[in-house]
């Protein structure tokens, strides 16, 4: 397998106190010292142990730490395979925690997440991660309403951008392990001289330059990556990586300072790429084959994504969870933090699934533009509307429809404009869900009580007037159809009218928050799957809460 050293005599003097002499073991010291340093303690290394280094400069997430002691009581082998500076926002769940894990540990480690709860994701099949021994793992923090994201990896691959698929480490290539503290449960993270043999192996797969070319110019990225380098004694500008493989092969990489730059041999990346191939056991022309794959697939890529802004929810996502997609209904009275809690949620989802969210109300949110012009002619009709729903008789109908026959026409037809508004949306909220997003919807239409928490508004008098018959029928239809497209979850925001005053004054009428209380309490007598949160609570609290009960539907 492949494995990498300095020269014997590419060293320089250690300081004093350093563990070690060789410059891999200056350097790693010296990375730790920093931490010790901040923390004000002192460097040790006894008895071959690992480093032992405090990580706290980013709160972790309490799943986190969790999930280390969780693994070390199993005895999982696996580390952390990445920079340090990304560490800290991965733990902190701001960013992806590249793992990687011994293959006989695998079926623990699936075992370990399920039971925290952990979701697996599917990405597309042209995306870039997709390759064999590499999944991601989402496991949930409910009492910081965020997940923590783990690029597991059963073996890292190197490729091109698209294809990868050269298995160049695994855990047991790994030559030496570092430990972080994490709270108070040691993390295990790999170490300088591995960390820069992984990036290396990487670049020489991206790096791309013109066949006559020497020496090419790393990008900033790759420059922050590879600018821990150590220098050969006497030749301060000068690095060089060796790899040593099976048989007493070995590939060297030199790198060397240009002004404020960083070049590598465009020689030895080549050299390099055809070592790890032949170690995997392809052997020819293959080079040719992977451009072609990568060329095909990248395109792919880029078009589905151009495709997705075009056309959003039109196509699959990127990632998405494994059990398929989901439609969540946010429900409640006004006042009560619905449509705050659907943007913070659609955020929350959104940084890793994709995640959709829908509207099905007639206030200030999305919706369609023909409503929307017509709403300002309507609304000063509002109150003409609720008089003519509040009649109770054949009589008093007939003289309303006297008086304003034009006025409740135009209501009615509002009135189904905003049914087919509701029925579009339903319909777009279960077929997003069915390529695999989760779709957050604020409110959500109902057919048990007429005029309230968006159920139909034409009253069912209305039924024997000839004309507005038809437009009543025509509403019940729709929401009939709407009923049978029930969501996968639904969540009631439920509080005491006091709270709903403070946060929206003058929005609704107590005898108005009182009767969508009651309606909410009897949908959920007829559906016991009705999930309650107190709406009284808390932002924080109760956004933690949808959280949790949307993530154990998934």
């Amino acid at each position: 397998m492949l494995a990498e050293a300095l020269a014997p005599d590419a060293h320089v003097p250690a300081p004093a106190g350093a563990p070690g002499a060789g410059s891999w073991q200056d350097f790693a010291w010296r990375r730790n010292a920093v931490a010790d340093s901040e923390a004000d303690t002192e460097p040790s290394q006894t008895d071959g142990n690992p480093p032992f280094r405090p990580f706290e400069a980013e709160p972790a997430l309490p799943i986190a730490v969790e999930l280390f002691r969780a693994l070390n009581a199993a005895g999982l082998k696996y580390g952390i395979v990445q920079d340090l500076a990304s560490v800290q926002d991965a733990l902190a769940g701001r960013d992806d925690l590249d793992v990687l894990l011994d293959k006989h540990d695998y079926p623990v480690f699936c075992s370990i997440v399920s039971r925290m709860q952990g979701r697996r994701g599917v990405s597309l099949s042209c995306y870039d991660n997709v390759c064999a021994g590499r999944e991601d793992w989402f496991i949930p923090d409910f009492s910081r309403g965020r997940y923590l994201h783990l690029d597991t990896h059963i073996g890292v691959r190197v490729g091109r951008e698209f294809r990868k698929r050269y298995l160049a480490f695994d855990y047991a290539t790994i030559a030496r392990w570092e430990s972080i503290c994490v709270e108070d449960v040691s993390v295990p993270v790999v170490s300088p001289e591995d960390e820069i043999r992984i990036a290396i192996a990487r670049f020489a797969f991206r790096a791309r330059a013109f066949p006559w070319s020497r020496w090419i110019t790393l990008s900033d990225r790759w420059k922050d990556q590879l600018a821990r380098l150590p220098s050969l004694p006497g030749e301060q500008s000068l690095h060089v990586v060796e790899y040593t493989f099976g048989g007493g092969r070995t590939a060297i990489c030199r790198f060397r300072k240009s002004g404020d730059d960083l070049v590598a041999d465009f020689g030895d990346l080549a050299g390099l790429r055809r070592s790890i191939r032949e170690m995997s056991g392809f052997t020819g022309h293959y080079a040719v084959a992977d451009a072609a794959v990568h060329l095909v697939r990248k395109t792919s890529y880029l078009a589905l994504r151009l495709l997705q802004r075009l056309m959003p929810g039109r196509l699959p996502p990127k990632r998405r969870p494994v059990a398929g997609g989901l439609v969540v209904a946010v429900i409640g009275p006004d006042g009560v933090g619905k449509s705050t809690q659907v943007d913070r949620l659609t955020r929350t989802f959104r940084w890793k699934f994709g995640c959709a969210q829908a509207y099905v109300g007639t206030g200030d949110g999305r919706g369609w533009w023909l409503r929307k012009r017509l709403q300002s002619l309507i609304l000063p009709h509002r109150r003409s509307l609720k008089s003519l729903v509040q009649q109770d008789g054949n009589d008093s109908i007939r003289r309303s429809w006297a008086k304003g026959g034009v006025v409740a026409t135009g209501l009615a037809l509002w009135a189904v404009l905003i049914a087919f508004e509701r029925y579009a949306v339903v319909k777009r909220a279960h077929r997003w869900a069915t390529r695999g997003m989760i779709v957050v919807s604020d409110r959500w239409p109902q057919t048990l009580r007429r005029g309230y928490l968006d159920g139909p508004t034409i009253p069912e008098h209305l039924f024997s007037i000839p004309g507005l018959s038809a437009l009543a029928r025509l509403e019940q239809k729709l929401y009939q159809k709407m009923e049978e497209c029930r969501p996968h979850l639904i969540l009631h925001l439920v509080s005491d009218f006091a709270v709903s005053e403070q946060r929206k004054p003058g929005e609704i009428r107590k005898e108005a928050f009182d009767a969508r209380l009651s309606l909410m309490a009897e949908l959920r007598s007829r559906d016991k799957d009705i999930r309650t949160v107190d709406a009284s609570a808390s932002l924080e609290t109760v956004n933690r809460e949808l959280f949790r009960h949307i993530w154990l539907s998934l």
